[in-house]
């Protein structure tokens, strides 16, 4: 027979478990309910004060996140994840502190970097070569990423093409298999690169219209 003790443990798998499953497939509603019984249980629990942040930042709610991460820290200082997640929102939360104050002087100076952004012109810089589009529109990690995964793929992508070039030269099963994988994933990386330097292109041009919309115009100032 179970004793309460590992009633409540197998519960708090269960909590777990649950309040993962629904904030992985968005059912935010779910995973509140799930971690708020945690918390109940276990009120001083890092992981759940972590993954409350984690539901919270889902949310939306970036400020009520960082309390539970900075909660979080407090119960564990080693809390690599936690204290990451925490920076970042406080960057974030930084970030958007000092944009509003850009708004309300008309000082637009700080949006430079990511202003007038054309989604066609990141589009055509991945079709040169993936991650140009992705570098164009600021997105400095996902670029580097895509170029460096491009690069490894080209190398055989480009002996395949040559295979066809120079039909002449003998060529292993093995080597054969490598390039064609090399080549159809290459291309697949390529495709995906223009599509999301696009559409990545598309939001940061309506984010800059939304910016625009939001600044008060010289006859409203007079």
């Amino acid at each position: 027979m179970a004793t309460s003790g590992e009633l409540d443990e197998l519960e708090l798998e269960h909590l777990y478990e649950v309040a993962q499953r629904s904030l992985h497939w968005q059912r935010l509603d779910e995973a509140k309910e799930a971690v708020q019984k945690i918390l109940e249980l276990t009120p001083d629990s890092t992981s759940a004060r972590e993954l409350w942040g984690d539901i919270l930042l889902a949310s939306g709610d970036k400020k009520a996140a960082a309390k539970q991460f900075k909660r979080a820290l407090e119960l564990e200082p080693a809390n690599a994840d936690a204290e990451r997640k925490y920076g970042l929102i406080v960057l974030q939360l930084q970030e958007a502190v000092q944009q509003r104050e850009a708004l309300e002087s008309g000082d637009l100076s700080r949006f430079r970097g990511a202003a007038n952004k054309d989604p066609g012109l990141a589009a055509s810089r991945s079709m040169l070569f993936p991650g140009l589009g992705q570098l164009y529109n600021g997105e400095y990690q996902k670029g580097v990423i895509l170029a460096v995964v491009g690069l490894i793929l080209l190398v055989p992508a480009v002996d395949k093409i040559f295979g066809w070039l120079l039909p002449s030269q003998p060529t292993s099963v093995g080597a054969t298999v490598l390039g064609w994988v090399g080549l159809i994933s290459y291309l697949l990386v390529w495709a995906y690169g223009i599509y999301d330097a696009y559409r990545s292109g598309q939001r940061i041009a309506a984010q800059q219209d939304q910016i625009g919309a939001q600044m008060p115009s010289e006859e409203g100032d007079s």
